[in-house]
């Protein structure tokens, strides 16, 4: 019995604990399927908004709108071939308002249908703060220029697809006659951008384009979503996504839409397994450790593999700074003298070599260059590359500055053996400096500052040589920072 009950319990148990991780995952594929979405939203509209704004410009980035409205409203020619069988024909804009800044003069066309003042002024109402900010905007951007104002440009960028407009147009999504549309305000300024004293006072235009079905249903192709649309932002519907578009604070609508949430799917798949492996224990404990012990052994070879490429160099294989460091602790040991040696190289006419040849050409130089330095070093130490043509070798152990030399010219030899690459030898040349700890410096750090001191000293000597700290003399600055 006990053992009967010991099994049902580590049954009970699996079970559960599969109930818990699949929940667990499956909210956590919930909520970043949810915001994966609400990012794919907002950057729908986010692009609508710019296509308006470019839609918009058109007609306040002219030069014929701004030579209409000198003396005034633009006349009933101009409603009519711009405004009614272009912008409300062509891009569907359902209000077209031109206004000062004060409401003293305004001029309202409906659907392409010029409408009376008032009617203009009550929809100029709705948008009231996007026309402040927008006259902002404009005075914000005048400077003084030949007796009368410039508007900063746009800053260009090669990479938009879309020409770059003056920063003074505002936009924000309003719910205008019962429906949800994108409100673009900006000053009527001439493409030179050049206002006269005289008309410092701007006109700003107001265009209104309602989203429509047509408009979210293709949203919805575009971001595999369904059921796209606006809803009060104080909706609360179960399975209802919702996210601010716009930016538009004062927007009490947000979009909504129904989430292509995978939880269902999940669980509908996964069920009847859950209890084919609560029923068949053996088989599910053995599935389970197999899939488990594979898991482990690919988590454990992607740490090693990342261990391995945070240490090393991945064009050289060898070790670089943070492997290099680690290397050095771990062979003088934590807090004791031991003696060491740090031989810091640099390749000479490497850049002339990346400059004539390419990069490839420059790989296969320090691909080579590397091979032999470790090959040459062995089991006596650890080369590191640095970065760029720079190496330095770790040497543990007392060494006699004749050997330290005899190793150092080996390696700048080394260096100097034509490296065969496209069919044709790649010439370089070498330069090591030699310091040797404790007479060379009291720490790891100082010791590498003198043998770069001496590997400078051996470039200024000529290059293609090895040159030992003891002959060499260190300036105050390096002096002091080696004592």
């Amino acid at each position: 019995m006990a053992i009967r009950a010991a099994a049902l319990m580590i049954v009970l148990l699996f079970g559960t604990a599969n109930y818990l991780v699949l929940d667990h995952a499956i909210d956590r594929a919930d909520s970043f399927v949810a915001e994966t979405e609400r990012t794919l939203v907002r950057n729908e509209f986010s692009h609508q908004i710019d296509q308006v704004v470019q839609y918009q410009s058109q007609i306040s980035f002219w030069d014929k709108s701004f030579q209409e409205l000198a003396f005034g409203m633009p006349g009933d020619s101009f409603v009519r071939d711009q405004l009614r069988d272009w912008m409300w024909a062509d891009f569907g804009f359902s209000w077209m308002i031109f206004t000062t800044p004060e409401g003293d003069k305004v001029l309202g066309v409906h659907r392409g249908e010029k409408v009376s003042d008032r009617k203009a002024r009550e929809k100029l109402h709705w948008v009231s703060d996007l026309t402040k900010k927008a006259e902002r905007a404009y005075y914000e951007a005048l400077s003084p220029d030949r007796g009368g104002w410039q508007v900063a440009g746009a800053k260009e960028d090669p990479d938009l697809l879309t020409p770059a407009l003056p920063e003074i147009h505002v936009s924000g999504m309003r719910l205008i006659d019962r429906v949800m549309s994108i409100v673009v305000v900006q000053a009527v300024v001439p493409k030179t951008l050049y206002i006269p004293a005289s008309r410092r006072e701007p006109t700003l235009l107001i265009t209104v384009k309602p989203v429509s079905q047509k408009m979210l249903a293709n949203s919805e192709r575009r971001l595999g979503v369904h059921g796209l649309g606006f809803t009060p932002i104080v909706t609360q519907e179960p399975g209802l996504l919702m996210t601010p578009v716009g930016g538009d604070t004062y927007n009490p609508m947000v979009a909504s839409w129904r989430p292509n949430m995978p939880g269902s799917f999940v669980w509908q798949s996964a069920l009847i397994q859950i209890t084919l492996f609560v029923l068949v224990f053996a088989g599910v404990m053995l599935f389970v450790t197999l899939r488990f012990s594979t898991l482990v052994r690919a988590l454990q070879r992607s740490e090693a593999q990342n261990a391995f490429l945070a240490r090393h160099d991945p064009l050289t294989g060898l070790k670089n700074r943070s492997g290099f460091d680690e290397d050095v602790l771990r062979a003088i040991g934590r807090g004791e003298n031991k003696p060491f040696t740090i031989l810091a190289l640099d390749l000479d006419r490497f850049k002339a070599v990346n400059d004539r040849h390419g990069h490839a050409a420059g790989d296969a130089v320090l691909q080579a260059v590397a091979r032999r330095f470790s090959e040459r070093i062995g089991a006596r130490g650890c080369v590191a590359r640095l970065g760029g043509d720079e190496f330095c070798v770790l040497l543990t152990g007392a060494y006699e500055r004749e050997s330290l030399l005899e190793l150092a010219n080996s390696l700048v030899l080394d260096t100097q053996v034509p490296v065969a690459y496209d069919g044709q030898l790649l010439l370089i040349g070498g330069s090591a400096g030699i310091a040797q700890f404790p007479a060379h410096g009291k720490s790891v750090h100082d010791v590498m500052v003198i043998a770069d001191a001496a590997l400078y000293a051996a470039k200024n000597g000529g290059r293609n040589r090895a040159v030992h700290a003891d002959d060499i003399e260190i300036d105050g600055a390096e002096a002091a920072r080696a004592a």
